[in-house]
C-alpha cells in the first residue's frame, strides 16, 4: 500500500487548499472525483466524506484541527455544518473575523502555533483543540502561520523562507524534526501544496522529484 499521491483539483495543484485530514478522517471538496476519493481515503488510512465548506471548495483554507476535533469558521453555512453534525466529527465555532483558519492554525494534539490575527480567540482554540500548550507565531513576520508548514505527529515541513532560528523553535515547541522545503515547484506556502496525516501524504501534482523526496523525509516517511 503506498503512502503518498500526487494529484490536483481541477487543474489546481494546491490540494492542501482543498483539503482537510487527520488521523480519524479526511474531509474533501466536492470536485473531487470518486477515484480521488479512493485513493486519498487509501493512502491516509482513514474514512472520506465530501463537504464544502462556506459555499467554496477551500476546505484547508477554513479548517484548522487535530486528532481531538476540527476548528470551523462563524460562516460556515448551517446545510455544511448538519453533515458534520452527522458524521459525529468533534467541532467547535470560532468566533473571529480571521475566518481562515487553516492558513491561521497549525496544530498536534498536544501543541498548537496560532497566528498573530487570532490571538484574542486563543483560550477557545486551546479548549477546543485540548492541547497543553499554545503560542502566537509568524514566519519571518507573514502572520499566516498555518500556511508556512505542515506537520503530523512524526515530521514537519516548514516554508524554505523560515530562519534556522524560527525552525529550531518549531522543532523544539513540536517536539519533532523539522525540515525546510517547498512544493509545487517552489512555492513557500507548503501548507497550500499538501495534506497529510501519520499514515501518508496527498501532494500537488506540480511537485518536483526532489520536492516530492523531501517532504516524504520531512514528514517522517523515510526515516
Amino acid at each position: 500500500m503506498t503512502h503518498l499521491f500526487k494529484t490536483y483539483f481541477h487543474q489546481n495543484p494546491n490540494v492542501g487548499l482543498c483539503g482537510f485530514a487527520n488521523d480519524k478522517f479526511a474531509l474533501l471538496p466536492y470536485i473531487a472525483s470518486q477515484k480521488q476519493e479512493e485513493e486519498i481515503a487509501n493512502v491516509l488510512q482513514v474514512p472520506v466524506h465530501k463537504v464544502n465548506v462556506c459555499g467554496t471548495s477551500l476546505l484547508g483554507v477554513f479548517i484548522a484541527g487535530n486528532n481531538n476535533g476540527i476548528l470551523l469558521p462563524h460562516i460556515i453555512f448551517e446545510s455544511e455544518k448538519k453533515h458534520i453534525d452527522n458524521w459525529k466529527i468533534p467541532h467547535t465555532i470560532l468566533q473571529t473575523d480571521h475566518t481562515a483558519l487553516g492558513n491561521n492554525i497549525v496544530a498536534t494534539d498536544d501543541a498548537a502555533l496560532i497566528g498573530p490575527d487570532i490571538e484574542p480567540v486563543k483560550n477557545d482554540i486551546r479548549k477546543a483543540l485540548k492541547v497543553s500548550k499554545i503560542a502566537v507565531f509568524a514566519v519571518q513576520n507573514i502572520p499566516v502561520v498555518g500556511a508556512m508548514m505542515v506537520l503530523n505527529g512524526k515530521g514537519c515541513l516548514m516554508s524554505a523562507i523560515a530562519s534556522s532560528e524560527e525552525v529550531d523553535y518549531v522543532q523544539k515547541f513540536f517536539k519533532v524534526p523539522v525540515t525546510k522545503g517547498t512544493v509545487n515547484m517552489g512555492s513557500p506556502y507548503v501548507r497550500a501544496g499538501i495534506m497529510t496525516n501519520s499514515k501518508g501524504f496527498i501532494f500537488g501534482d506540480r511537485t518536483g522529484g526532489p520536492e516530492a523526496v523531501n517532504i516524504d523525509s520531512a514528514l517522517g516517511f523515510l526515516r
